[in-house]
């Protein structure tokens, strides 16, 4: 999972607007996904590119990078997709993006212990959507939310993983 962290975040960090990383609740009950298999906490680190020049017409587009690491001992994953930036004023945004990840949990296609969490899929889709508000040019915070999930694509099993938490994001340059 490391190696596939790293060449997730390679590319938007040789072009990187900005890197980010934040704490989020790991597996949280938020009554969408089938939850609370796994405790701890999920440390997350990702870099986003500057705006996409080709995609400028239709709004501020980027690509990201990220890995989590829960420290609890449970799912861990990396992603890496296409977020886009949407200005509300006074310095705030919102910033849905959709992404597909790899992770390490088991695959198996049943529930085998019940503090495990089996998502039935090694590669999951992976959308997130964040508040931010801009602090300075440079630093940002996010309260941000993040899906793991194959969608029933690979079967049955499928209990998704919601993460909620907060990131710092550091923007290069402005």
């Amino acid at each position: 999972l490391a190696l596939a962290t790293v060449l997730l975040c390679a590319a938007p960090v040789a072009r990187a607007g900005e890197i980010f990383g934040g704490v989020y609740q790991h597996d949280a009950n938020i009554g969408i996904a089938v939850c609370c298999f796994e405790r701890g906490a999920d440390i997350e680190f990702g870099a986003r590119t500057g705006p996409l020049s080709a995609l400028s017409r239709l709004g501020d587009f980027s690509l990201y990078g990220l890995g989590s690491v829960n420290t609890a001992g449970g799912v861990d994953f990396a992603a890496a997709g296409l977020a886009w930036r949407i200005t509300l004023g006074h310095g705030f945004y919102f910033r849905p993006a959709i992404g597909g990840a790899v992770q390490s949990g088991s695959v198996a296609k049943f529930q085998e212990t019940p503090n495990r969490l089996y998502l039935g899929s090694r590669f999951l889709f992976e959308p997130e959507a964040a508040l931010g508000v801009q602090l300075s040019p440079r630093w940002g915070v996010e309260a941000s939310y993040v899906h793991l999930s194959h969608g029933e694509i690979a079967g049955r099993q499928n209990p998704g993983l919601d993460d909620l938490g907060l990131r710092l994001a550091y923007r290069f340059g402005g």
